[in-house]
């Protein structure tokens, strides 16, 4: 696991209160491991593609959240990482490292819902068109 701390070195500072812009000053996501997620995305689009006329078999989707989430400064525990009931953690010490909800798993959700409906409403679709084309028309009675 990569770990990115934003103004210190882990352990011993940086500051992430009250961030709540995507960092656009630079590329947070090193341009060489682009490579690699796309090999990685296109390895599964074909393997999903081979399969896509079985009808057993699911169709892949693949949703790259790499850059929206590498661009989240918000999307982390930040100063409530000590849990309920010890109260806001100190300004110096804040947890950059590991996300909680809401924040950058929320936004994921988010897409990941969209794409069921967007599923269910194209599933609904043909099933009507499929019904339709079944049904004998008035004409035909």
């Amino acid at each position: 696991m990569v770990e990115f701390n934003r103004g210190g070195d882990w352990k011993s500072g940086g500051s992430c209160h009250l961030e709540t812009l995507p960092d656009m000053s630079s590329s947070p996501v090193p341009p060489e491991t682009w490579p690699q997620l796309e090999n990685a995305f296109d390895v599964l689009s074909d393997h999903s593609n081979e399969h896509s006329n079985n009808s057993q078999v699911m169709k892949l989707d693949l949703l790259n959240v790499t850059l929206m989430t590498s661009l989240r400064k918000d999307g982390h525990s930040s100063v409530y990482y000590l849990g309920p009931g010890h109260g806001p953690a100190p300004l110096h010490r804040q947890d950059c490292s590991h996300w909680c909800l809401p924040g950058v798993p929320d936004s994921w959700n988010e897409l990941l819902y969209a794409l069921f409906l967007k599923r269910e409403s194209i599933r609904t679709r043909n099933s009507t068109s499929t019904q339709n084309s079944t049904e004998p028309s008035a004409a035909q009675v």
